[in-house]
């Protein structure tokens, strides 16, 4: 996948999926992942993940109002993937499931620890925004938790 980060385009994005997916399908579907995610508290297994673009790819879920389809592959390959390269979901994150009495590995939502200010210059600066934009699309999660 080739982005092209400018500050321009990501001041100008209203969410950090805009930024990272450049296709409209791929952030409609993307968007869908994170509202997933957030009924889930960020944690979800890899059955749920599997469900979830099973789902999709069935156009069973709806963005704004219509069914989306959208390729489990695809989904895999380019979503979940990028996702997880660019370190804003972690894999295979161990957790105590009470309910089986045992380890489970999840993916999990990384939220940023960001200072207030943005740094000077460079490479670090449009990090931050991107950053800063992708924990807003989880403040209200975090708010209600």
């Amino acid at each position: 996948m080739r982005l092209a980060f400018t500050e321009e385009k990501i001041l100008s994005a209203k969410t950090a999926l805009e930024v990272i997916f450049p296709n409209k399908k791929t952030q409609a579907a993307a968007h869908l992942f994170i509202q997933f995610l957030k009924e889930n508290k960020g944690r979800v297994s890899k059955g749920q993940v599997s469900r979830f673009a099973d789902r999709l790819q069935r156009g069973e879920l709806l963005y704004e109002g219509k069914p989306l389809k959208y390729s489990r592959r695809n989904f895999y390959v380019t979503i979940l993937r990028n996702l997880v390269a660019m370190g804003f979901i972690q894999r295979n994150v161990p957790t105590w499931d009470a309910s089986r009495r045992a380890t489970q590995y999840v993916y999990v939502v990384n939220i940023f620890d960001i200072p207030k200010k943005p740094p000077s210059v460079g490479f670090w600066r449009l990090a931050y925004y991107i950053c800063r934009k992708w924990n807003l699309l989880f403040e209200d999660a975090e708010a209600s938790a």
